[in-house]
């Protein structure tokens, strides 16, 4: 078997019918010769929320494009027709020169750049016929006009054509009786304001059907007739078309072959086959809107009911997953503690969704992208999540396989033989971008996923957000851990302070109500003569070691701490202890094993004084130490008259 080739197909303006048909016909063509597809989709929003005082993120969408580079691809499907709307700060061939070295098809416009080939549609000859028929079939004389971008090469032609057949026929056209619209049906302000200028208007001609919704639209709030008052034709014949109510006049380009001769091109292409560029020709389609009366055949009208009862299929789909989707984000949100979790959940999600495979890449760190800001492009994508069918597997950060354009998607994560068809979606937040998200899809769904896919760039800054105060919290714990240590433990010595020990009196009382017990009082002996004679090094060392005996004999019963300067305390339980007695041989013998094998030139020695007493709710801890301290002055009494030993030292 040869190798399979990857596809990726760079398309905008996804919310409406015409790109969504070049997908079909794409994803259609590619199935049959057993080719990956991967689509960089850049969908815009801004017409949807122009109403509302929303900031404009779209400017996000024009990067999406350059992410094809990182995937591997073989030849690029560039619907420059959808982009060149968006891409409003850079012309055709800086876009092109992005790519260099990768080949490609472009759709819609021209190119004479050896690395590609394009196919178009005849525009200038579909719009002639459109015009002509109004003016030679309907004898109409004033007729306006809604163009489509000005940069784009379609809208170009079709306008092209219009003014060249009003000129033909001698028939005058002034500004007033054009406007330049952007392709979508959120032209209502400019068919308004062609009406108002044009009061008499006989008939619209639109350079594409998606805008005659909006001809429709405000015609009908008019109490325009439409195929009787007003005549109205489009340009593209969309599934729409044919069900407007009276159905539209229009010219045909099929963007379904489009897309189909698209990919047979890449894969010649890829296959070292010659190619060449292709014209498709632009058939008029006659139906009400125009004012002819179109009889349909019984086989027209039962396949358009066929094809009416899979729109309400899909609207019933849209609606149930529309129901579903924000539950599963949310279930997936209660995941932000936990990152692996999370993008785990992420996977149920999709597979909960009937989704047969997903990908969720990841840049290193999140770009923060202003509008205006030059796009600097990432070097690095990281596989995160990939989900097939049930399996989900999710990669440990240092472990994350990455695409960088030399390793690409097949690279990694081998889908055998299968082919893939891959529709990806930009991850953003706002100003905040995160990476790609690669669904299975059919392109009839990509209208949920992009809801989705916003949801989930919004559930990734929650999850940002979240192990940044994960992180915060753990650093505040860890110093709040090293200030309680400070707070309740002596630096010097490492055992309790004198707060701690006297919290640690209060709750061993608390814990042992009625129970016997004892308080320990010791002193280090003679620790002004070690400092005086030794430095305060030497003492602070003697007052270490001091601690280190009094917690290996008390400790292993109760706590000790180190009550201020050289003086030491304890509390134990008298069940679990020997005999006082005992515990105070026990220190002055561990004080001897020590003397015993030291090389320093002083003594330690430790006085102690031990007092029984009841555990109770009202116990005075001031008194309980003023009786120990008595015990401890008479064992004062019997230490060394000095610690110093038989070495010879100058006192200072």
């Amino acid at each position: 078997m040869g190798k399979k080739f990857t596809i990726g197909v760079l398309i905008g303006n996804v919310h409406t019918a015409h790109p969504k048909d070049l997908m079909r016909g794409i994803r259609a063509a590619a199935s049959g010769m057993d080719v990956n597809v991967i689509y960089f989709l850049g969908t815009q929003s801004v017409r949807f929320n122009q109403k509302f005082a929303l900031e404009d993120f779209d400017y996000q969408y024009n990067t999406v494009y350059d992410y094809a580079k990182l995937a591997k691809v073989d030849v690029l499907i560039i619907a420059y027709g959808s982009l060149c709307i968006f891409q409003k700060n850079e012309d055709k061939q800086a876009f092109l020169d992005k790519f260099a070295g990768i080949p490609y098809v472009l759709l819609e416009d021209a190119t004479d750049d050896p690395r590609g080939i394009y196919v178009m549609v005849d525009n200038f000859g579909g719009m002639q016929k459109c015009v002509e028929h109004l003016i030679i079939e309907h004898h109409l004389k004033h007729l306006v006009y809604l163009g489509g971008p000005e940069d784009n090469q379609d809208a170009i032609e079709r306008k092209a054509a219009f003014l060249n057949v009003m000129a033909e026929h001698h028939l005058p056209v002034t500004p007033e009786m054009m406007a330049v619209g952007d392709y979508s049906e959120f032209v209502d302000n400019l068919v308004e304001q062609l009406l108002k200028d044009n009061p008499d208007a006989e008939a619209i001609i639109s350079a594409n059907d998606e805008m005659t919704v909006a001809c429709y639209r405000v015609c009908k709030a008019h109490g325009l007739r439409i195929g009787k008052d007003i005549l109205i034709t489009g340009f593209d014949d969309v599934e729409r078309a044919r069900y407007s109510n009276p159905p539209l006049t229009t010219a045909s380009q099929d963007a379904y072959k489009m897309g189909q001769i698209a990919v047979e091109k890449a894969v010649d292409i890829c296959a070292g086959r010659p190619v060449e560029s292709v014209r498709l020709d632009a058939e008029l389609i006659i139906r009400e809107s125009c004012g002819c009366k179109v009889t349909r055949r019984a086989k027209e009208k039962a396949d358009e009911k066929t094809e009416l009862l899979h729109i309400i299929d899909e609207l019933r789909l849209f609606q149930h997953k529309s129901w579903l989707g924000p539950f599963l984000i949310r279930d997936l949100m209660q995941e932000a503690e936990n990152e692996k979790s999370f993008y785990r959940k992420s996977g149920e999600v999709f597979y909960h969704l009937g989704i047969r495979s997903s990908m969720l890449y990841l840049l290193e760190q999140p770009v923060t992208y202003e509008n205006g800001q030059k796009w600097k492009m990432p070097q690095r994508m990281y596989l995160t999540m990939h989900q097939y069918r049930e399996n989900i597997q999710v990669f440990e950060k240092q472990e994350r396989p990455y695409i960088d354009g030399s390793f690409g998607v097949l690279d990694c994560c081998s889908s055998g033989e299968d082919h893939f068809s891959y529709i990806s979606f930009l991850l953003i937040d706002g100003k905040r971008q995160y990476g790609l998200l690669m669904l299975e899809i059919e392109p009839e769904e990509i209208s949920f996923y992009y809801i989705l896919a916003l949801q989930l760039g919004t559930s990734l800054r929650f999850l940002e957000a979240n192990i940044k105060q994960k992180k915060y919290r753990d650093r505040l714990r860890e110093k709040n851990e090293v200030l309680n240590f400070i707070a309740i433990y002596d630096e010097l010595t490492g055992i309790y302070n004198r707060r701690g020990l006297m919290e640690s009196l209060v709750r061993f009382n608390q814990d042992n109500l009625g129970k016997k017990a004892c308080l320990m009082i010791a002193d280090l002996d003679h620790l002004k003569e070690i400092n005086d004679n030794f430095g305060h090094a030497e003492g602070d060392c003697a007052i270490r070691t001091a601690a280190g005996i009094v917690k290996e004999v008390f400790g292993q019963y109760g706590d000790v701490g180190r009550f201020g300067g050289d003086e030491f305390a304890g509390i134990v339980r008298y069940s679990e202890m020997e005999e006082k007695e005992q515990l105070i041989y026990n220190i002055h013998q561990k004080c001897e094993q020590y003397n015993e094998h030291s090389m320093k030139p002083y003594y330690v020695g430790i006085s102690v004084g031990v007092v029984e007493f009841v555990c109770e709710k009202k116990i005075d801890f001031i008194e309980m130490f003023k009786h120990a301290d008595e015990y401890l002055y008479e064992e004062k009494k019997k230490r060394r008259k000095t610690v110093c030993r038989n070495v010879n030292f100058e006192n200072s």
